[in-house]
């Protein structure tokens, strides 16, 4: 019966050990910061310290209890001591370095104990179970360990941190242990510490050499499948979790196959040298099959995490096996003292973990392809069984041999069937077959940087630049959105001497802000984005040529709390909150950390987009509002926005020198077709608490990131509810009042860059309603702005001399360019000044047809179509002219004309000819005809699909 109780408390424990490092990494995280200086501390000091207590857990036999107890007390400690820990952190303590240095000095420090505590647990758990019962009783402690230390990590991330919090998880764990230690103390009584032999010194001296290289192999891969994970689920911390409980589940396996199957070193090597080659094989049919099922799993958030798991498990399952049944396979079956035993071996392999873990970072990642560390990681595996041969005669001849043959063929399956470029496509791609798909159609060679333990690459999609982080394809280098942001925040800052950008990115935004501010600082976590910075600067105005701006690498949290400055706008670009990495940046500990850095009249600037949710937007606007009196909200995109907080109201002025000889002045006028000086009305309202629609919802705070978890659980991004409340609660007043010097031509000016920012989108369509019910003369004002627009956009293109053909051209790509933003009233006036200098000239006509028939004059849509084709010959034409007469219910004169569209497309035909020969056919109620038109359109499609 104690027996059974002893294995209860055992996996109890196991339940607590793993957890610690999650959380302490979570606790240190909200304090000091991710970046990778500490997030490595944190890793290699565990690593130590459970090696070092591992190797020294013999020695306190007797204080098992208390060990339990110390590691409890430790958990509470944490908890109680955090704010007393941060004061000393960024108070300065006397002996302790400032900067980086001092915060891996701390973790270290703060983490050592505990790690070498839960170091030594294994070992006596597995100690006193052999003192308790007969036979070899460590696989079976380090599988029921490891089984009780995979279900923690992902109850952890699932529900533990979602029921109490950071720090009520820690407290729960810390009870646990002391629970464990109170029993431990009062239950049982042990025997004295088995008799240790002299033999044990020797013969256990061959099998750690052994070791070495397979438990470097084992730290470079779960490394590596964690930035795989990245790669093709996401840079989500549930990507870790997921990955962490198969690698425990499959240190439990392998020490059950061990006991069960007494497999022996060598074949769990070469089991693990053919994982590797399968896996190899194998990862692009699992990410097919993972973009297959992802659709249908989307509908609930459960079946997704299963899902994910699941393709995890697929490509990582029995490499992880073999790992995890390395050390118990050393132990041998005659061990006079397992604690001694296997705490010698754990200690080996945790020293051996962290010389691979300072491989992978320092070296493997940022010099090799993730093709490439595969090979290398196999190569470890088939020296194991290589140095036992060749330097201890302890293996056949025959096991060398086929590890050499499967290490071989490891790298002829590489060169046959791995394709780095799949993991450069951006996750998002691998959520549908046909979306992967294409992006692996559209993308070229992307140019690929790796840092420590981050990636950046440049990727051109459809000759487009892409800026692409660890995994994710971000903005278009070449979009102007980020100059936008870099703008607008300047615009509403009611001072222009010092600026703090948090995330640095392409450079873009941070170096108009640069541009326009008397110093700025930019902080930027990723060392390799930094080191990359100048291959963009045909993007970003060469910021590093800018004196007044000044980039720090550092993390933002870190660096807002360790700085002394006060700035005037703080402005936050780094990625969505989606991602662990980012999300820290909307708690209030954050916002309350960002008004102490901000002078008293300083705006902090922040963004959200349709990805947060509607309950992730409450979250954020909650969470802002219990940290700032006022703020203002200001489109970019349709559903991308640009949050602006202040104590004082908030108001939008105008730049000084920021005209016409300026870089970014001029960029945004000839590059990007925009009037800078309307920029500013991209307000859309500066009541930004009454958008909020549920004030009950949690705020966002580090001990419990509330916008993370409801994040986690979209299955598709979207704000509609948000944006509905948003629009009707547009006002002209408002925005008017907001801008200390709105145009002559107010609100015109407003609605007609509205909506060539968002092609006439329901923004636009509302202000301009508004604007109609408020002025009668606003058409006529309206008109006026558009000959304005043209004139500062266009007017000084069109040259003399040659004429009337650039001076067409450069016509014909304005009026193109309004019909896109569905301006197609203002399009059509555009396009009959290009036939006033040319009659003839190619496609206009055809637009303006297109326009006709947009805006319903069906009649003026056939007369241009026609006239298009007296001009030039155009295959579309006869399909277009079908298609309006569908529209006009004429459907005997449609089928005619669209039977002769498809004779004059041939193989450039397209299913909607189709579509509209049915609707015809239907129209006249002949339904068969209809039945095979619509058939002739499906095959169409799935032709385009194949």
């Amino acid at each position: 019966m104690k027996a059974k109780l002893f294995l209860l408390l055992m996996l109890i424990s196991g339940f607590a050990g793993i957890s610690y490092e999650i959380l302490y990494g979570r606790l240190l995280g909200n304090v000091i910061g991710d970046q990778f200086a500490v997030s490595a501390s944190i890793l290699i000091t565990f690593l130590l310290g459970i090696g070092i207590g591992s190797r020294l857990a013999w020695r306190l036999w007797s204080w098992l209890w208390l060990i339990e107890l110390l590691i409890g007390l430790c958990g509470v400690a944490f908890v109680v001591g955090a704010d007393a820990l941060d004061t000393l952190l960024y108070a300065g303590l006397p002996l302790l370095p400032t900067g980086l240095a001092g915060s891996i000095i701390a973790c270290v420090t703060l983490l050592l104990l505990p790690s070498f505590l839960i170091g030594c647990s294994v070992p006596l758990f597995a100690g006193y179970m052999a003192e308790m019962t007969s036979g070899v009783s460590f696989p079976k402690v380090y599988a029921v360990y490891n089984i009780a230390a995979a279900i923690t990590a992902m109850m952890i991330e699932y529900l533990l941190l979602r029921w109490f919090g950071l720090e009520g998880t820690v407290l729960a764990f810390s009870a646990l242990n002391i629970l464990i230690a109170l029993l431990l103390r009062y239950g049982f009584v042990f025997l004295p510490p088995p008799r240790r032999q002299a033999h044990i010194r020797q013969t256990i001296s061959w099998p750690w050499l052994q070791l070495i290289p397979i438990s470097m192999a084992s730290a470079v891969f779960q490394l590596l499948m964690i930035k795989l994970a990245e790669m093709f689920l996401g840079p989500f911390r549930e990507s870790f979790a997921l990955v962490l409980s198969i690698v425990l589940l499959g240190i439990a396996l392998g020490s059950v196959c061990v006991r069960l199957f007494k497999w022996r070193f060598e074949m769990i090597v070469l089991i693990a040298l053919v994982s590797l080659l399968v896996f190899i094989i194998s990862i692009e049919p699992v990410t097919y099959l993972y973009a297959s099922l992802y659709a249908d799993a989307a509908e609930h958030y459960w079946q997704t995490v299963l899902l994910k798991w699941t393709c995890l498990l697929l490509l990582m399952g029995l490499p992880a096996l073999a790992f995890g049944a390395t050390v118990p396979a050393l132990i041998r079956g005659d061990s006079d003292d397992v604690s001694r035993d296997s705490g010698q071996l754990l200690f080996v392999a945790a020293m051996a973990n962290v010389v691979g873990f300072l491989l992978m970072v320092f070296v493997l990642h940022r010099y090799l392809d993730y093709g490439h560390i595969l090979l290398v990681i196999s190569g470890l595996c088939a020296l194991s069984l290589w140095l036992s041969f060749f330097l201890l005669g302890g293996r056949s001849l025959r096991s060398v041999l086929l590890s050499g043959l499967l290490f071989l063929s490891a790298g002829v399956a590489y060169a046959q069937y791995w394709d780095e470029d799949l993991l450069y496509v951006s996750y998002t791609n691998f959520r549908a077959v046909d979306a992967l798909d294409a992006a692996r159609r559209d993308s070229s060679m992307p140019e690929k940087f790796k840092g420590y333990q981050d990636v950046f690459a440049i990727n051109w999609v459809n000759n487009r630049p892409y800026f692409f982080i660890n995994g994710y394809n971000s903005i278009p280098l070449n979009n102007p959105s980020e100059k936008i942001v870099g703008v607008l925040s300047s615009m509403y800052a009611s001072q222009l001497d010092k600026a703090l950008v948090l995330g640095l990115g392409s450079g873009a935004t941070a170096s108009v802000v640069g541009q326009l501010f008397a110093h700025t600082d930019v902080v930027e976590i990723n060392p390799v984005v930094r080191e990359n910075l100048f291959r963009m600067r045909q993007w970003n105005f060469d910021i590093e040529s800018n004196a007044s701006v000044n980039i720090i690498v550092d993390d933002a949290i870190h660096y807002t709390k360790a700085s002394e400055d006060q700035y005037d706008l703080i402005l936050n670009t780094v990625t969505t909150p989606l991602y662990f990495s980012s999300s820290k940046l909307y708690t209030r500990d954050f916002f309350e950390v960002v008004k102490q850095r901000l002078q008293p009249d300083g705006i902090y600037v922040t963004w959200m987009d349709a990805r947060v949710g509607d309950k992730g937007a409450d979250i954020i606007l909650n969470t802002m509002r219990s940290s700032f009196k006022y703020a203002a909200l200001l489109y970019i995109k349709s559903s991308y926005f640009l949050l602006i907080c202040s104590d004082q109201p908030i108001r939008a002025g105008d730049l000084p020198n920021f005209k016409a000889g300026h870089a970014v002045y001029d960029h945004l006028l000839s590059k990007d077709r925009l009037i800078p000086e309307w920029l500013k009305y991209q307000l859309l309202t500066d009541d930004v608490w009454g958008l909020i629609s549920d004030t009950s919802l949690p705020l966002n705070e580090a001990d419990y990131p509330a916008l993370e978890f409801e994040m986690a659980r979209l299955s598709g991004r979207g704000i509609s509810a948000f944006k509905t409340r948003l629009r009707q609660g547009m006002d002209l007043a408002m925005v008017q009042q907001a801008l200390l010097n709105p145009g002559e031509h107010f609100p015109a000016e407003l609605v007609w860059h509205t909506a060539m920012r968002l092609k006439n989108g329901t923004f636009a369509r509302q202000w301009k309603k508004l604007a109609l019910q408020q002025d009668n003369d606003f058409e006529q004002v309206y008109q006026k702005v558009q000959d304005y627009y043209f004139e500062r956009l266009y007017g000084g293109q069109q040259g003399a001399g040659q004429a009337g053909e650039t001076s067409a051209k450069v016509l014909h790509k304005y009026a193109y360019r309004l019909m896109r933003a569905r301006q197609y009233t203002a399009a059509l006036r555009a396009f009959d000044r290009v036939l006033a200098v040319d009659e003839k000239h190619n496609n206009t006509h055809f637009n303006m047809a297109a326009c006709y028939e947009y805006l319903g004059d069906f009649n003026r849509a056939i007369e241009y179509y026609q006239r298009e084709s007296q001009i030039e010959f155009d295959i579309d034409v006869a399909y277009r002219i079908g298609r309006v007469l569908v529209k006009m219910k004429r459907y005997s004169e449609a089928v005619a004309k669209l039977d002769e569209a498809i004779g004059i497309m041939g193989d450039d035909i397209h299913a909607a000819v189709y579509d509209y020969l049915a609707a015809a056919h239907a129209g006249l109620g002949q339904a068969e005809e209809a039945k095979e038109a619509q058939q002739q359109a499906a095959k169409l499609r799935q032709g385009e699909e194949l």
